[in-house]
């Protein structure tokens, strides 16, 4: 039996199909909505911690370089043919050491020369002495006259003036002739030789050799002017900061250095201060002209409030702040850091102890003045715990 319907009817079927997708997608998304309105009215879940005290030791660090504490060039002090080396290139030297051999034969036949005059001149006052004391007796007897008396003691004068000059060319002479030997200045260690035997050389001639002091050894290193302040701060003027040194291969040097010098003025170009630290160097580990990673300890241990970064926003050109809340509600703190300890900024204002700082959940707050539902830090670190389990 077939179910014959009218135009009519069809129509109200029609219109019907077409209307209720409509209505009922209006209904839902209005239900929908509803939903999600009450459901951001429902208080957000996030998780506060205060600022926490930490009590550190200052550190620093930056790059140096090994400075010998003593680097000497020879150089020749009297001219002549340079016969001999009596050292190998690369050799540690000691004070005093034989070094190099100027040809010394026109300089001994100077100190000959010279001694000759000292002892004519010598030979020319005692005679000159003796007729001066003959002279003193005759004048006495007025057996000369007072006239020839002192023309005597000029004379012994001039002459003892003149052996004064033949002792100092003498002593000059002798000087000349002991730098025909070169000798070592210092221990330390001898460089590449300049100059070779054979070769005529002079105090112009410049360095022969190179010598550099071994132990103790400098690092050089700077310092930016904000870790200088915090570093002086923690210690007795750098007196007890501890200095160490990291080779390139990631291994630190054994020894400990102390500070030795401190620049007295910041350097315009980089912003920082020079510093210089001593250590010891008895195995010769630590190479003059060898660059260094340096880190710096300071013995006082210091308290500063820290929040984890992660809980941060903003950025140092803009500033940065956190979400704390009050009375269940969200607001905004601008804080200004100054340092990083343990991945947390070290606060320097804009915070008390007291603040709830929220470090989970921040994406939930949007707005200041936002309903939030607070878990401590505590409860949450415990859940988060036995989840893991």
């Amino acid at each position: 039996m077939k179910l014959k319907l009218t135009r009519k009817q069809m129509a109200i079927i029609v219109l019907l199909i077409i209307i209720v997708p409509i209505v009922y997608n209006k209904i839902s998304g209005a239900v929908l909505g509803f939903i999600q309105r009450q459901a951001m009215l429902m208080p957000k879940e996030v998780v506060v911690d205060f600022p926490h005290n930490e009590a550190v030791n200052i550190t620093a660090e930056s790059t140096g370089r090994v400075e010998a504490k003593y680097s000497v060039d020879v150089i020749a002090r009297v001219s002549g043919f340079l016969l001999k080396k009596y050292f190998n290139e690369g050799d540690f030297v000691h004070t005093g050491q034989l070094l190099f051999q100027i040809d010394p034969r026109e300089y001994q036949l100077e100190v000959n020369n010279s001694l000759a005059s000292v002892n004519q001149y010598s030979a020319l006052l005692k005679n000159a002495q003796q007729e001066l004391n003959r002279a003193n007796a005759l004048v006495k007897e007025d057996l000369i006259s007072h006239s020839e008396a002192d023309q005597s003691l000029a004379t012994r004068n001039e002459n003892r003036a003149l052996l004064d000059a033949a002792r100092q060319k003498y002593e000059l002479a002798k000087v000349n002739l002991g730098y025909t030997k070169i000798t070592s200045p210092i221990n330390g260690r001898i460089g590449k030789v300049n100059i070779t035997e054979g070769n005529y050389v002079t105090a112009s001639s410049g360095s022969l050799v190179n010598i550099s002091s071994t132990n103790p050894v400098y690092v050089s290193f700077s310092l930016k002017t904000d870790d200088f302040v915090k570093l002086l701060k923690a210690s007795d003027k750098f007196k007890d900061v501890e200095v160490r040194v990291q080779f390139n291969s990631g291994n630190w040097y054994n020894k400990v250095g102390k500070i030795n010098f401190v620049d007295n003025k910041v350097d315009q170009n980089s912003g920082s201060v020079q510093m210089r630290a001593t250590f010891d160097n008895s195995k010769g580990y630590l190479v003059p002209g060898d660059y260094m990673k340096v880190s710096l300890v300071a013995p006082k241990k210091v308290t500063y409030m820290t929040v984890p970064q992660s809980c941060t926003k903003g950025d140092a050109m803009s500033g940065y702040y956190v979400w704390t809340v009050e009375d269940n509600k969200s607001v905004k703190k601008d804080i200004k850091v100054s340092d990083n300890i343990n991945n947390n900024w070290v606060v320097d204002s804009g915070l008390d102890s007291s603040d709830k700082v929220i470090i989970a959940g921040i994406q939930n707050v949007t707005t200041a003045g936002q309903k939030v539902k607070i878990i401590d830090a505590e409860t949450y670190n415990k859940k988060q715990k036995a989840g893991k389990e």
